[in-house]
């Protein structure tokens, strides 16, 4: 029998790669939503941005089913867990979502999206973060647009405890067809979406429909199948039944995938074309953790950056937002319209750096356990911060 990896050990060249996906998704949104170029070349030009964004936020779903399966404890139980979750990922939520639908409230007009500005009822279900449920964009695409993601993660984070045993019950024989049926389930849902959704309308401003995009992007029991992947993935790692591959064919294959989108289906570039090149790279970068070799992902720096990297995904948008609002939609030439897109890049980096030390850290210190009781022995909870640096999942 392969020998079991300990589970304890820390990958911190995964935490790195979430501050480059939050950077990939922050990047795309300050080019498409910003609008700060009046050359309208440039939005052409860059039409890959919506597809790398995707594929960024496809990463974080597998990363989040990687890395709660690799720190998961035996010892552990379902309600503390969901109460680590719901610690980690709310007090952020609240701040955000409290100021973006102030900035809404102030400004009456939704600045960046084509969708009204939202009513009560779009505003409570995105703070209870059930608004990807729903296949209206008034509704997945309210207040925070971003944290349709989250609504995702919320029910990923529900199902764990229930997820997590069969995974570890999988007899090693059995890890690799089970991957290759899921990777397989993941490239087969755009066919899906394609059976049995209407196309966009002629003339749409969208390629897809609403209901397409809906199921093929936002729908979480679709998304689910990235983060059972993940936690397979992890698995396999743990029990040495993945092949040790270099970073760099993964990589070839991913950019051979984005070389090749013009050829591809609308429907692949939200996530399915991306997904395999990813879930080959995310235990690759792991492996050389797992090894002791040196990896430039897991420096220090760009680890505190990976730490904050939930803050940035979750503040970008109202800080974009604001400014945009406050540039009363201009646009500016070239030169002076990337100067900005660095600055405002920056910004976004430095107010998430804020937002994690001041609110996730201490609520995640303060109430991410019961007091009174410890962490499980096998190891640490996952998003636990009350150690610096430690591996957590990597919530988009």
């Amino acid at each position: 029998m392969a020998g079991v990896l300990p589970r304890g050990d820390r990958l911190p060249s995964l935490t790195g790669l979430r501050f480059l996906l939050a950077g990939v998704v922050l990047a795309g949104h300050v080019l498409t939503l910003g609008r700060f170029f009046e050359d309208q070349g440039v939005y052409e030009a860059a039409d890959a941005s919506s597809m790398a964004s995707a594929a960024a936020v496809s990463s974080f779903f597998l990363l989040s089913g990687f890395v709660l399966a690799w720190n998961a404890s035996p010892g552990d139980t379902a309600v503390r867990f969901w109460r680590r979750r719901l610690v980690k990922i709310f007090p952020n939520h609240v701040v955000t979502w409290s100021l973006m639908l102030g900035l809404l409230m102030a400004t009456g007009t939704a600045a960046l999206l084509p969708v009204p500005d939202p009513g009560l009822g779009e505003a409570v279900r995105n703070l209870l973060l059930v608004h990807a449920w729903v296949p209206d964009m008034a509704d997945f695409s309210s207040v925070n647009p971003v944290t349709w993601s989250i609504s995702c993660e919320a029910f990923f984070y529900l199902l764990f405890p229930l997820l997590i045993r069969p995974v570890r019950a999988l007899p090693e024989r059995l890890l690799r067809p089970v991957i290759a049926l899921v990777a397989a389930l993941v490239v087969t849902m755009p066919l899906v979406a394609m059976a049995v959704t209407d196309e966009a309308a002629p003339g749409s401003w969208s390629p897809l429909s609403t209901e397409r995009w809906w199921l093929i992007y936002f729908f979480p029991p679709v998304r689910l199948l990235e983060f059972v992947l993940g936690l397979v993935l992890a698995r396999a790692v743990q029990l040495d039944r993945w092949p040790t591959l270099r970073p760099r064919w993964p990589l070839l294959a991913l950019a051979g995938v984005f070389a090749a989108r013009t050829e591809l289906p609308e429907e692949y570039l939200w996530g399915a074309a991306t997904c395999l090149p990813m879930a080959a790279l995310i235990p690759a970068i792991a492996t050389r953790d797992i090894e002791g070799r040196e990896s430039r992902l897991g420096r220090r720096g760009l680890v505190v950056l990976g730490e904050a990297s939930f803050a940035l995904y979750m503040v970008h948008f109202p800080l974009l937002y604001e400014i945009r609002v406050l540039l009363d939609r201009r646009t500016f030439d070239t030169v002076t319209a990337a100067l900005l897109s660095v600055v405002v890049s920056a910004f976004c980096v430095a107010v998430s750096l804020m937002l994690w030390r001041g609110v996730e850290v201490p609520m995640m210190r303060h109430f991410a356990r019961p007091r009174g009781r410890s962490v499980p022995a096998a190891g640490p909870a996952p998003g636990d911060q009350t150690a610096p640096l430690r591996q957590q999942d990597p919530a988009p």
